[in-house]
C-alpha cells in the first residue's frame, strides 16, 4: 500500500460518519432498510422534510455502499449535499460519507476535497462557538470535534440501523441529555431508544409493567415537551395495548393519526394496531387513504394483504374467496415492488393453496426455493410454510415433519424456528393420543435442538402419556 493511500485512510478513519460508526451489514436487513428509507423519502409528511430527508439520504447511501452499489450511493449523497447548500454544518456527515465513497471508487482527489471541506467547517464552527457534543458509544475516535448535528445523526442512525445498536443509541441520547436535559430531540430519542430496548423482551413474565416502565415515563416526558409528536403517541398507545389498557391505547392511536394522517410509519403502526383489535374495515380505510399518497409502498400493500387474511380467518370462513383474492392482489403487488422480499411471496404461495390452486402454489414454492439470494431466515420460513402446505393442503404428515425438522436445524435465527417447533410438538401430541407412539422420533429431535425441557413440561412424552392412561 502506497504512503498516499495510507495517509488518506488515516484521515478517513478520523471522520465522524456512517463509515466509522461500526454499522455492519450482517447486523441488519439491508433490503428492508432500503425499502423503508426509499418509501419514507417518497412520502414525506408535508413540513417534515429538511434534515429528516438529509439523514435518510445519508443512511440510504451507506446501505447502497454495503450492497456494493457505490454509484447509487454517490447519487444519494450528491442529493443530500444539495440540500445542505445553505448551511455547511448540516453537511458534515454527508461530506464524511462522500469522502469514503470517493476513496472506494478510487477517487482520492475527491476524497481529499471533502476532507478539506470538513476541516474548514470545523475551524469555522470553533470560531463561532458552535455547540460541541462528546462522541461516545463507538470504538472509532476522532481528533475533530463533534457538532450537535453530527451527534444527532449518529444517534438516530444507530437507532434506525439495527436492534444491535439500540443500547449505543440510548447512550448517545443519554449523554446529550446530561448537557441539555430539556432538549426536545434528546428526550425524544432517549424515549424511543428505551421503547425499542424494552420491545426486545418477548416473554410476558419478563416484561416491565406500564406503571414501572422507564420507556413509558420517558415517552410521557417527551410528549410534554413536544405534544405534536405522532410517533410518541403511537409508542405510548402500543405500551398501553401491551398492558391491556385498550381504551387509552385507542386514544393515543387516534391522536397520532390526526397529527400525521400521511406519515407512512405512523399510519402503518396504527393500521397494525387496528388489525390486532379486529377493526379490519377501519384499518383498511386508514391504509387505503395512505395508499392514495404512496401507491408504490410495498409495506402498505403487505399490511393490507395481512388484514384481508386476518379478516377471512375471523369471519368464520378462512377460505373466503373474495377476501383471499384481495389478499393475493396485494401480495402480488409486494412481489412486483420489492422482489427481494421473500416472506410475502411465501405467504402468496400459501394463499394460492387456500384458494385451492395447488399447481400455482407448488410452482411458487419451487420458484422461491430455486432462488440464489435466500438468506438462512428465508430458507427457514420456506421450510415452515412448505411444511404447512404439505400438511394442510396435501395431507402429507411425514413430508411436513421433515420440513419442520429442516427448519429447526437452521437454528434459532428467526421466529420461524419456534413455529416449526410448535408444529412438531402438535403432531407429537396427536400421534401419542391416537397411536401411543412417537412415530417420527419428534421428542428426541426437539430435545436435541435445545429447550428440550419444554417437551416434557408440555406433557407430550410417550412415557408420561402412557402413565396417565394407566392411572386413569
Amino acid at each position: 500500500m502506497s504512503d498516499s493511500v495510507n495517509t488518506i485512510e488515516k484521515k478517513l478513519r478520523k471522520l465522524q460518519c456512517h463509515f466509522t460508526w461500526e454499522l455492519h451489514k450482517d447486523q441488519a436487513d439491508l433490503n428492508f432498510l432500503e425499502i423503508k428509507l426509499c418509501e419514507s423519502l417518497q412520502s414525506v409528511e408535508e413540513g417534515h422534510g429538511g434534515h429528516l430527508n438529509r439523514q435518510r439520504l445519508n443512511l440510504l447511501a451507506y446501505i447502497k455502499h454495503l450492497k456494493a452499489e457505490d454509484k447509487e450511493a454517490l447519487e444519494c449523497l450528491e442529493k443530500a449535499e444539495r440540500q445542505n447548500a445553505h448551511d455547511g454544518r448540516l453537511g458534515m456527515v454527508t461530506y464524511g460519507n462522500l469522502a469514503w465513497v470517493c476513496h472506494y471508487i478510487s477517487d482520492d482527489v475527491g476524497a481529499e476535497t471533502y476532507i478539506q471541506k470538513l476541516e474548514e467547517l470545523h475551524k469555522a464552527s470553533a470560531t463561532v462557538g458552535t455547540t460541541v457534543m462528546q462522541s461516545s458509544a463507538t470504538a472509532s475516535t476522532s481528533v475533530l470535534p463533534v457538532s450537535r448535528e453530527v451527534h444527532s445523526e449518529k444517534a438516530w442512525s444507530l437507532l434506525t440501523f439495527s436492534k444491535h445498536h439500540y443500547t449505543r443509541a440510548k447512550e448517545c441520547f443519554e449523554g446529550a441529555l446530561l448537557l441539555e436535559p430539556e432538549d426536545k430531540e434528546w428526550n425524544l430519542g432517549f424515549a424511543f431508544s428505551l421503547f425499542q430496548l424494552e420491545g426486545l423482551v418477548t416473554r410476558e413474565d419478563q416484561r416491565l409493567s406500564y406503571e414501572v416502565s422507564p420507556a413509558v415515563k420517558q415517552l410521557k416526558k417527551a410528549l410534554e415537551l413536544n405534544p405534536n409528536s405522532a410517533m410518541t403517541q403511537v409508542y405510548l398507545g402500543l405500551k398501553c395495548y401491551k398492558n391491556l389498557r385498550n381504551a387509552e391505547a385507542w386514544r393515543y392511536m387516534r391522536t397520532a393519526l390526526s397529527l400525521a394522517p400521511y406519515d407512512l410509519s405512523v399510519v402503518l403502526k396504527v393500521g397494525k394496531f387496528m388489525k390486532k383489535e379486529e377493526h379490519y374495515d377501519e384499518a383498511l380505510a386508514v391504509l387505503q387513504r395512505m395508499l392514495q399518497r404512496a401507491p408504490n409502498s410495498s409495506r402498505l400493500h403487505h399490511e393490507m394483504a395481512n388484514i384481508y387474511r386476518w379478516k377471512a380467518k375471523q369471519s368464520g370462513d378462512p377460505h373466503n374467496q373474495k377476501l383471499l383474492e384481495r389478499c393475493v392482489y396485494h401480495l402480488e403487488k409486494v412481489a412486483q415492488l420489492n422482489p427481494a422480499h421473500i416472506y410475502p411471496q411465501l405467504e402468496m404461495a400459501m394463499r394460492y393453496s387456500e384458494l385451492k390452486d395447488t399447481r400455482k402454489s407448488m410452482e411458487k414454492f419451487q420458484d422461491m426455493w430455486s432462488r440464489s439470494d435466500l438468506k438462512p431466515s428465508d430458507r427457514q420460513a420456506w421450510h415452515r410454510m412448505y411444511g404447512d402446505f404439505q400438511l394442510y393442503r396435501l395431507g402429507s404428515e411425514r413430508t411436513a415433519v421433515d420440513h419442520y425438522k429442516e427448519g429447526m436445524r437452521l437454528n434459532n435465527i428467526s421466529s420461524e424456528w419456534s413455529h416449526c417447533r410448535r408444529r412438531l410438538l402438535k403432531i407429537l401430541r396427536v400421534n401419542i393420543e391416537k397411536r401411543q407412539n412417537d412415530f417420527y422420533d419428534i421428542e428426541e429431535f426437539v430435545n436435541s435442538q435445545g429447550r428440550g425441557n419444554d417437551v416434557t413440561n408440555a406433557g407430550v412424552t410417550a412415557q408420561s402419556t402412557r402413565m396417565c392412561r394407566t392411572v386413569s
